[in-house]
């Protein structure tokens, strides 16, 4: 990408140089009346050198790509070749009817006169211009867009220029207003399954706390980060086995290396997935809904305890304007298969477990709005995210979403009803298995475009709990050390009880 970036620019500085040139001679030969002659050799010399230049860059990006990308370089040509013809065929080139011209053409028929020419408008054609080159992963064109052919035709078009161009499929982007990126996929690089070894250096082995996230790779083969500052609510939803937990436990493993963030993890499926990182966790509660509605409502009051105090001990009273420390530590709330607490439906008859489902959902909801400046973090995962499994109350404010292989009523649930404007992200085209285990759709901005698609590390739970292990000494509990910082502020007074 660096060679790419630096062939353009460079070619752009020559474009500019050859401009001034041409200007410079046109100036001479009116003004001076220099010699014709000797003024045309001059511009057919600076036209060589264009060309020249071209083709040295062209040579230069071939012999520097990757042998994957070599390979496609005839696949490249050809479709640049063919790519008028392409974007007629698909009605993505149209006439403009505000620029025609009149052409004569002779009229043919029996109730005319012979040699009677009449004239006839004819439109001038507009084109989607497009800069083509080959990577390892397929086609890449650059796309200007035209008045009538947006982001939505393409993607009208995108299974049709797939079929041209003969690739698995061809995802549309949108990195600035009009301008497109069309990449055609002959090798997909979220079907290459990775695991924390291979993600980006120091991710998993970082001493202090950064809000900014490992989230994983994208289609592009580029590594996407997740900024967390201020962020209090996670939504996460899709299929089982489609890798929600290898998600989970890797923003857990990147936080175990600080004792700024410390971690409450509610099973609702009791099945052991954070049996072997207990030791690291401040509170792991299983699906016993009693004792996850005194762990919730138990965490919602230090949260109003740590409220209460705000501007009466030192610090900032937004603490995110410091971030998480080791005496005030980010609390990390950690709620997978929730609806186990948040059904309301499946307790239905029973007073007493409908109150503590009400509870729970209550709890949850205070901290995520009310939990940013106290530093909280509240990850709420289910199989789909609908109105039956989770409250709207707690999924809709939510500033992250998250949603792995589902239908398209669950993909509209985590992610809004926009995602049916952008059908390359829909995460209801991710349920091929094994290829898509572990991909997810985000809606982390991607330019433009509001979505991006992307493969989370795959975090086995053997390395979770290798490195919960390895970090368990970092795990403390936040309500003694608020009380400490209580004690070391003389100026607190009346705070509610925990």
């Amino acid at each position: 990408m660096l060679i790419e970036s630096i062939a353009r620019a460079f070619w752009r500085l020559v474009a500019f140089v050859s401009a001034v040139l041409l200007v410079a001679f046109a100036v001479v030969v009116i003004r001076y009346r220099a010699d014709v002659e000797l003024a045309v050799k001059l511009l057919g010399l600076v036209v060589l050198v264009l060309v020249v230049v071209r083709v040295a860059i062209a040579v230069t990006r071939f012999a520097v790509a990757p042998r994957a990308a070599k390979l496609n370089y005839w696949r490249m040509i050809r479709c640049a070749a063919l790519w008028r013809w392409l974007t007629r065929n698909v009605g993505i080139a149209y006439p403009d009817p505000h620029d025609q011209r009149k052409v004569h053409r002779s009229a043919i028929g029996p109730t005319l006169a012979p040699h009677t020419r009449i004239e006839r408008p004819k439109a001038k054609v507009r084109y989607p211009r497009a800069k083509f080159r080959a990577d390892e992963y397929g086609i890449i064109a650059r796309v200007r867009t035209t008045p009538k052919a947006g982001r939505i035709e393409f993607e009208k078009a995108a299974q049709h220029i797939a079929d041209a161009w003969e690739c698995y499929r061809v995802q549309v982007a949108q990195p600035k207003p009009g301008r497109l990126l069309l990449r055609g996929i002959l090798r997909d690089p979220l079907a290459e399954p990775f695991g924390p070894d291979e993600a980006p250096r120091g991710t998993y082995a970082r001493t202090a706390y950064s809000p900014v996230s490992y989230f994983g790779r994208d289609e592009w083969a580029e590594h996407r980060y997740l900024n967390l500052r201020g962020v209090t609510g996670i939504a996460i939803g899709g299929l089982p086995d489609y890798g929600k937990t290898s998600l989970v436990r890797s923003l857990m493993c990147q936080d175990y290396t600080t004792a700024a963030v410390q971690h409450v993890v509610l099973d609702g499926k009791g099945g052991g997935d954070y049996h072997g990182q207990r030791d690291r966790l401040w509170i792991l509660a299983g699906h016993d809904l009693e004792e996850a509605a005194d762990v919730l409502a138990g965490r919602e009051a230090v949260m109003n305890r740590r409220l209460a105090a705000a501007g009466r001990i030192s610090g900032p009273v937004n603490r995110w304007d410091i971030g998480p420390t080791d005496e005030y530590p980010l609390i990390d709330i950690t709620v997978d298969e929730c609806h186990s607490f948040f059904d309301l439906e499946a307790v239905k008859g029973d007073k007493a477990k409908e109150q503590l489902v009400r509870q729970c959902r209550t709890s949850t909801a205070n901290m995520i709005r009310m939990g940013r400046s106290v530093l909280f973090r509240v990850k709420v995962i289910t199989q789909k995210q609908t109105s039956d499994a989770i409250p709207t109350a707690i999924r809709d404010i939510c500033q992250v979403s998250v949603s792995f292989a589902t239908n398209q009523t669950g993909a509209e649930a985590v992610l809004g009803e926009l995602i049916k404007s952008y059908p390359s992200y829909s995460p209801t085209g991710l349920t091929e298995k094994p290829t898509y285990v572990g991909v997810c759709t985000s809606n982390l901005r991607t330019g433009s475009d509001p979505f991006v698609r992307l493969r989370v590390p795959a975090v086995t739970d053997y390395e979770a709990t290798a490195t919960a292990l390895d970090t368990m000494h970092l795990s403390t509990d936040p309500e003694a050390l608020f009380d400490q910082v209580l004690d070391a502020n003389d100026n607190v007074y009346s705070f509610p009880a925990a």
